[in-house]
């Protein structure tokens, strides 16, 4: 007889799921996040290629949080295109693979919200594990998504928070200027497309920052902003000097360097919101006269 009784009973015992294992392999990630976050931070401001490398992460993935952006750069700072495993077999089919020995990067997601000691109310986060499109044996697509430069330009004006006002010639050789007194970005006319998105974008990220912080650091976040929405949108960003973490930010610690990330990253949001409300609305323009014809 083959017993198969005892042959079943013996698979299922084996695969027997140990929740409170589980529970603290989760708990171990999680804290290993946190402090690969805490670390990260620290390190990005003390090196400029590092950082480069973290607004690089951040412009390709401008919807994550700067802590998962921080996580993903510790972890495959080449990173384009990332899913869980579950979205890209969804997408690709059973045809889906992980290239051999290519382990998840773990990054963070929200959990149940839950009730502190104190009384209020706090959000919770588990970890998750994705794939970079390079740990798949799925083919990149590198095509790249062409944007009419004077559209994105209109675009960027489109419902500023602070007026414009074109002008002949600025000084210093500028091609945009934000006049904090009379809360104006003054724009130099006849220059190109290109530098002029630059030029503008730079000084309109300029408008929402704390007027608190140092020259230099504003400068150096306007200068991040610009360069990371350019790239967004296939701007030549090569004109952008990004240059050197300026020491004001070197000197804080991991909280408010992330403090400070997160003002570059909400800026971009805020910015990318109202473009992408005009690409609505010139979208629908055209479909409205395409049904008409």
């Amino acid at each position: 007889m083959n017993n198969i009784d005892e042959i079943v009973s013996k698979q299922t015992n084996n695969k027997t799921f140990d929740k409170n294992a589980w529970k603290e392999k989760k708990a171990k990630e999680r804290n290993e996040a946190y402090e690969l976050i805490e670390q990260t931070s620290k390190e990005i401001v003390q090196d400029s290629n590092k950082f480069k490398s973290y607004i690089d992460i951040q412009s390709r993935f401008d919807k994550y949080s700067v802590g998962n952006a921080l996580l993903i750069v510790a972890q495959k700072p080449n990173a384009t295109i990332i899913k869980d495993f579950e979205n890209w077999k969804k997408e690709i089919g059973d045809s889906f693979r992980i290239n051999n020995k290519e382990k998840g990067i773990i990054i963070l997601e929200p959990g149940e919200p839950y009730i502190k000691e104190d009384g209020t109310q706090a959000q919770s986060f588990n970890t998750k594990s994705v794939f970079d499109i390079s740990q798949t044996n799925v083919k990149e697509n590198n095509k790249v998504n062409n944007y009419d430069e004077t559209i994105l330009l209109r675009a960027l004006l489109k419902d500023s928070p602070v007026d414009m006002k074109v002008v002949d010639s600025l000084d210093n050789g500028k091609l945009a200027d934000w006049n904090k007194t009379d809360n104006t970005i003054y724009i130099c006319r006849d220059s190109d497309t290109t530098s002029l998105f630059n030029a503008i974008s730079k000084e309109l990220a300029k408008t929402y920052f704390n007027e608190g912080n140092s020259i230099e650091l504003n400068e150096f976040k306007a200068n991040c902003v610009s360069y990371m929405i350019g790239k967004k949108y296939g701007i030549n960003v090569d004109s952008i000097n990004i240059g050197d973490v300026p020491s004001v930010l070197k000197e804080k610690d991991s909280r408010n360097i992330r403090n400070e990330l997160s003002s570059i990253r909400d800026t971009i949001e805020e910015m990318n919101n109202r473009m992408s409300l005009y690409f609505e609305s010139i979208s629908k323009t055209q479909k409205n006269k395409d049904m008409e014809r």
